[in-house]
């Protein structure tokens, strides 16, 4: 009787330190990322940026006040170097996906669509083919929005920096609203 105790104490108390390092192997496993998935880089209207699947220019912001509603629209010149994952999806070349107006605690709309500067959209083809494209987007955020801002407005462009998607780099140029 002693023997059988000893023997199910033994696979009891076996159990639990297997419980106990899987549990730690999980915690380190999970915690062992990166501590900052997003670092920021600002950049400057009329100066190249060079990513890794991208380069990319703002050449012109221009905004506008309505009673309840201001607007920006940003025409930049864009050559796709290789695909480029916008919005973490594998492959996806439609940089809309990863652009937007970044009012600190505040909200912007997305672009509808990147079009051309005669208004006409860009096709799905053109916008992964690797010429070098000049491009209009149309941001509205609400007023009441913008002027409980503590940081300057900006125009944000997410980009992963791999495939695997485990670290972006955020590129931001402030933007007077």
């Amino acid at each position: 009787m002693k023997k059988r105790n000893l023997t199910i104490y033994s696979l009891i108390i076996l159990a639990a330190l297997s419980l106990i390092s899987l549990g730690v192997w999980q915690y380190t496993r999970i915690n062992s990322g990166s501590k900052h998935p997003v670092s920021e880089k600002i950049f400057s209207q009329n100066k190249w940026v060079n990513a890794p699947q991208v380069r990319f220019k703002v050449l012109k912001v221009v905004t506008s006040t309505s009673a309840d509603e201001k607007r920006a629209t940003v025409t930049m010149q864009i050559k796709q170097l290789a695909p480029g994952n916008y919005g973490a999806i594998k492959g996806n070349s439609n940089i809309l996906n990863s652009i937007w107006i970044n009012v600190p605690y505040g909200f912007s709309n997305m672009s509808q669509w990147m079009k051309h500067v005669n208004g006409t959209r860009y096709t799905i083809k053109e916008l992964s083919d690797g010429k070098s494209k000049i491009a209009k987007f149309y941001f509205t955020t609400p007023s009441f929005n913008y002027k409980y801002r503590n940081a300057p407005a900006r125009l944000s462009i997410l980009i992963p920096d791999n495939d695997k998607f485990k670290h972006f780099t955020k590129y931001s140029m402030l933007v007077n609203l």
